[in-house]
C-alpha cells in the first residue's frame, strides 16, 4: 500500500490531536459537572422544576357537652396572581372584578405592585421570592365565584385550597369562642386561648412544575393528608346557651338596657352550662362589629354588684358566731348616718328592728352596714376574699378574666367598710358572683369554675381531661344552709326577688340595684344602675346557679323587677333538660298529708276552721343531694287540740330531740311566720324536722321560736290562720 503523502499526514495527526482534545474537554467538563458541580446544579435544576406545595393544616372542632359542633374547618379556595406569569394584565383584572365582584381600581394597584423575575415563575403564596411577583386576590371565596374562576382560565391566576372558619350556630357563645384571622390563628376568646392546641405546625410536598410554574404531577387525594389539631369538648350545653341568649336579649330590648350578662353554673362541679352578653356579634362576620361588643364581659368587665353582696356580709358574720339568724338590729328607719360620710345611707323602706333574716329578705342596706360593722373591716376583707373577690376564679380558659377590685382593709375609711358591707365601694365579675353564690349552694365549698371538659387529638385519645375542684371550703355547711335559707325567704312572697320564683323549682336567692361610678368622675351616678338577680334551683337540692345583670336598664331599675324575671325564664327552661325533677307544692293552703281520725271539709289535707281541728304531723326528710320528688308526709292526731283554741305558750315541750348524724350540727330555727303553708314547709325541710300544724293561711305561731337551737329530727309546731 502506497504511503500517504505527507502534508496528509500531517493533516492526520492535526484532526486526531484536535478529537482528542476535544474528547478530553469533554471528560473534564462531564467530571466537573457530575462530581464537582453537581450538588449545585440538582439544586438550581430543582428551583424550576419542582415547587413546595403547602398543604395547610385543619383546626381542631370545638363541641359542647352533648358532641353538638359549635366551630369547624371546611375547606375553601383563594384566589392568588403570578405577576411572573400574567400576560396581559389589563384583561386579567377586568375579568377578576367582574368574576369576584370586586372594585376595578384596588385590583389594578395590586397588579401594579408586582415584579417580573425574568426566566423564572412565582412559588406558591406560600414560598414569598425576593422580589414580590405574587399578591392574594380574594380569600376564602364562594363555590360559586370558584366556579367562575375555573371557567376563565387566565394565565398566572390560580386557586389555592385552604380551610375557613365555620361557626354553624351563628353568634351562639360568639364571646366565649372568639374567633379566627384569615390564616387560621386564634384573635379571641377560646381560639386563641386554646390556639396551641386546636392548631399544628403546617405540612407539606414537593411536586414537579413546568417553566411557568404549573402543576404537572398531582399527588393522589389520599397523599395530600392535612394535619389537624387537636378537638375540644366543652361544658358549655347549647339548648341551655341558646334559651339563656335568647331571654337575655329580649329583657335587655324590652328594658331598655345598655346592655346584658347571664351566666349558668352547675353547682356541684362548677362547670360552665351557659355564658352569655348582649348585644352580641357573628364570629362568621367579626368584622363587621365593634370590638366593644366581641369583649366577653362575664369575665373581662368587673362591676359594683349591690345588694346581691349582702349574703356573703351575713356569712361571714354567721360562722365567726357574732349573729343568729335571729338577731336583731336596728335599722334606723331607714336613714344612716357614716362618720365621714357626706350623705346617709338610705334604705327602700323605713324599717325599725329586723332581725338578720329578714335584713336579708327585704334587702335592708342599714342591716347590712351593722352587721359589718359587728364584723370589722379585717375579719369582712378575710371571708370576701375566701369568696374569691379580689382575685381571679381560676378559670383556665379562655384568658381574660378580670380579678375586680377589692382594696386591702387598711386602705379602707370607714364609709367604704360600711358600703363594701353591702356591695359598693368594690367591684366582681358575673363569674365571681356566680361561683360564690354556688358555693352557699353546695354546702360552703368554693368550686373552681370549668369551660373545657376534654381534649382529644386528631388520632381520638385523650389529651386533657378537667375534673371538679374544690379551691376551698369558704364557711361551714351549717352557715351556708342558713344562707341559703334566707335567700329562700327572699325569693317568697314577702322578699325583694318574690319574681324569681319558679312553680316546681323552689328559688333561693337575692336582688342587687347598684348605682354606677360616673365616668372619670369618683361619684356615682343619679339615674343608671347594674340591676341583677344571683340564685340557685331548686332550693332542696341546688342545682343550678344562674346570675343576671342588666347594664342601667330604664325607667325601672331594680334587680327585682328587671334581672330576677330573666333568672325566672332561664331556670325554669334549663332544669327540665338536665332532666331534673320538679317538686310538687300545690297551690296555698293544699298540701299532701294524710289526716287520720276525721273528714275535714275542702281541700285534702288542710283543716277547716269550722270541722273538728287536730294537729297534722308532717315528717319532713332531707331534700337534698339526690332525693327530689314531694315532701312525704304523715298524718296523725296530736293530743286532740283544738286550732281554735291552740294556746302555743301553754303546749307540753316537745319531745327529746333526736341525736343528729355524725357531723352534723345543730341549726337555728328560722322566723316562718308570715309564710304559706307551702313556704313554711320548703324552708324547714333542710332541717329533716317532724312539723306538726294546724289551720290554714299563713304561718302566726310557731314552736321553737325562732332563733332556737334545733337538731335533725325535732318536732316543730306550727300555727295557721290571719296574718
Amino acid at each position: 500500500m502506497r504511503p500517504l503523502p505527507k502534508y496528509q499526514q500531517d493533516r492526520l495527526k492535526w484532526l486526531l490531536f484536535v478529537f482528542a482534545f476535544v474528547f478530553l474537554a469533554i471528560v473534564v467538563r462531564a467530571a466537573e459537572i457530575q462530581l464537582i458541580k453537581r450538588d449545585s446544579l440538582l439544586k438550581e435544576s430543582k428551583k424550576t422544576s419542582e415547587r413546595f406545595f403547602d398543604l395547610g393544616t385543619v383546626r381542631g372542632e370545638i363541641y359542647d357537652r352533648n358532641g353538638e359542633k359549635l366551630a369547624s374547618s371546611v375547606a375553601v379556595d383563594s384566589v392568588y396572581v403570578d405577576g411572573n406569569a400574567v400576560k396581559d394584565r389589563g384583561a386579567a383584572v377586568l375579568a377578576l372584578s367582574q368574576a369576584l365582584d370586586m372594585d376595578y381600581e384596588d385590583l389594578a394597584r395590586k397588579f401594579e405592585e408586582l415584579k417580573s423575575i425574568p426566566g423564572t415563575s412565582a412559588t406558591a403564596p406560600n414560598r414569598e421570592p425576593k422580589l414580590r411577583t405574587y399578591s392574594w386576590i380574594k380569600r376564602h371565596i364562594s363555590e360559586e365565584e370558584a366556579k367562575a374562576m375555573r371557567a376563565l382560565k387566565i394565565k398566572g391566576v390560580r386557586l389555592k385550597k385552604e380551610y375557613r372558619r365555620e361557626y354553624p350556630n351563628g353568634s351562639l357563645a360568639a364571646h366565649l369562642l372568639g374567633f379566627v384571622g384569615k390564616d387560621g390563628q386564634g384573635l379571641e376568646g377560646l381560639e386563641l386561648a386554646l390556639d396551641n392546641r386546636l392548631r399544628v405546625n403546617p405540612k407539606g410536598v414537593v411536586v414537579r412544575q413546568d417553566r411557568l410554574g404549573r402543576i404537572i404531577m398531582d399527588l393522589p387525594d389520599q397523599a395530600i393528608s392535612q394535619p389537624k389539631g387537636a378537638s375540644v369538648m366543652l361544658t358549655l350545653d347549647r339548648q341551655i346557651q341558646r334559651l339563656t341568649e335568647k331571654a337575655l336579649a329580649k329583657a335587655v330590648t324590652e328594658r331598655n338596657a345598655k346592655s346584658g350578662q347571664a351566666l349558668v353554673v352547675r353547682v356541684r362541679t362548677g362547670e360552665i352550662l351557659a355564658s352569655a352578653v348582649y348585644p352580641t356579634f357573628d364570629p362568621n362576620n367579626y368584622q363587621e362589629s365593634e370590638s366593644a361588643d366581641r369583649r366577653n364581659k362575664v369575665l373581662t368587665d368587673p362591676f359594683e354588684p349591690g345588694s346581691t353582696f349582702k349574703v356573703f356580709t351575713v356569712a361571714a358574720a354567721l360562722e365567726e358566731k357574732l349573729v343568729t339568724p335571729d338577731s336583731v338590729f336596728f335599722c334606723e328607719n331607714g336613714l344612716y348616718k357614716i362618720d365621714g360620710a357626706a350623705a346617709s345611707i338610705r334604705d327602700t323602706g323605713s324599717y325599725g328592728d329586723l332581725s338578720v333574716s329578714r335584713i336579708v329578705q327585704v334587702s335592708s342596706n342599714v342591716g347590712a352596714i351593722k352587721i359589718g360593722e359587728s364584723l370589722g373591716p379585717y375579719k369582712l376583707y378575710n371571708y370576701l376574699t375566701r369568696f374569691a373577690f379580689g382575685e381571679k376564679t381560676g378559670l383556665a380558659y379562655p384568658s381574660g378574666e378580670s380579678a375586680g377590685r377589692l382594696r386591702p382593709p387598711k386602705e379602707w375609711y370607714a364609709v367604704d367598710a360600711a358600703t363594701i358591707a353591702f356591695g359598693q365601694g368594690l367591684s366582681a365579675t358575673s363569674l365571681q358572683m356566680a361561683m360564690a353564690v354556688a358555693a352557699l349552694a353546695n354546702d360552703g365549698a368554693l368550686m373552681r369554675p370549668t369551660l373545657v371538659s376534654r381534649v382529644i387529638d386528631d388520632e381520638g385519645r385523650l389529651v386533657e381531661q378537667m375534673t371538679p375542684q374544690i379551691v376551698r371550703q369558704v364557711v361551714s355547711p351549717l352557715t351556708a344552709r342558713q344562707v341559703l335559707a334566707m335567700m329562700r325567704m327572699a325569693a317568697m312572697r314577702q322578699g325583694t326577688g318574690r319574681r324569681a320564683d319558679v312553680p316546681g323549682y323552689p328559688v333561693a336567692g337575692k336582688t342587687g340595684t347598684a348605682q354606677t361610678v360616673q365616668p372619670g368622675k369618683s361619684s356615682y351616678s343619679r339615674d343608671k344602675y347594674v340591676a341583677s338577680f344571683v340564685g340557685v334551683a331548686p332550693y332542696h337540692n341546688p342545682e343550678l346557679c344562674v346570675f343576671v345583670a342588666l347594664n342601667e336598664p330604664w325607667p325601672a331599675y331594680y334587680g327585682g323587677e328587671v334581672a330576677a324575671p330573666v333568672f325566672k325564664e332561664i331556670m325554669e327552661q334549663a332544669l327540665p333538660l338536665l332532666d331534673v325533677p320538679m317538686v310538687e307544692e300545690p297551690q296555698d293552703p293544699t298540701w299532701p298529708v294524710e289526716a287520720k281520725g276525721h273528714s275535714p271539709s275542702g281541700a285534702p289535707g288542710v283543716v277547716s276552721g269550722s270541722a273538728p281541728a287536730n294537729f297534722l304531723m308532717v315528717k319532713l326528710k332531707k331534700g337534698d343531694r339526690g332525693q327530689a320528688g314531694p315532701i312525704p308526709a304523715l298524718g296523725q292526731d296530736f293530743r286532740g287540740y283544738a286550732a281554735e283554741s291552740l294556746d302555743f305558750d301553754g303546749l307540753p315541750e316537745p319531745e327529746a330531740a333526736i341525736a343528729p348524724p355524725a357531723g352534723e350540727a345543730p341549726g337555728l330555727m328560722p322566723n316562718v311566720q308570715g309564710l304559706s303553708m307551702r313556704e313554711v314547709m320548703g324552708l324547714l325541710s333542710p332541717f329533716q324536722m317532724t312539723v306538726e300544724y294546724a289551720g290554714s293561711g299563713l304561718a302566726n305561731q310557731q314552736y321553737p321560736p325562732p332563733g332556737s337551737p334545733v337538731v335533725v329530727g325535732q318536732l316543730a309546731r306550727i300555727r295557721f290562720g290571719a296574718p
